[in-house]
């Protein structure tokens, strides 16, 4: 059986736009599932009440897709997580950071950064409840 190359080609890309759009709707799917995760959730509302990122983002704030592709800024290991979460405001874009560990009761976030695109080397504190801190002041 001969087959042209015109049918190969075909062929070809057909698999190739499968692929793409599995390999999106994967990308979509586990964003998803991290955003429905209770430390997400906990970040975010935490961030949208904070004063000062409201001030300095504006309102409505919209957050962006996670880089599921990155291990060492993304990721949810046993009793950890940490994520860098895009988000913009009519004001400007930006980054949130938070880290969030299990413990009995559940998940807590410990502490939450926001980076401002227009100020890379700086971050305004939200939220910090590590351990070592809370053994300082105690």
């Amino acid at each position: 059986m001969v087959v042209s190359n015109m049918t190969l080609v075909k062929i070809g890309a057909i698999g190739g736009v499968i692929t793409v759009s599995m390999g999106m709707a994967l990308r979509r799917k586990v964003n998803e599932n991290i955003r429905q995760t209770e430390y997400y959730k906990e970040a975010l509302k935490t961030v949208r009440s904070n004063q000062s990122a409201v001030y300095l983002l504006g309102e409505p704030m919209k957050e962006g897709r996670i880089q599921i592709d990155d291990a060492e800024k993304n990721f949810t290991k046993v009793d950890t997580a940490h994520y860098e979460v895009p988000i913009k405001g009519p004001k400007q874009k930006g980054v949130i950071y938070f880290w969030a560990n299990k413990l009995d009761s559940g998940w807590t976030v410990n502490r939450i950064e926001l980076g401002l695109d227009n100020e890379p080397n700086r971050r305004l504190l939200i939220k910090n409840t590590d351990n070592a801190e809370q053994n300082i002041n105690e």
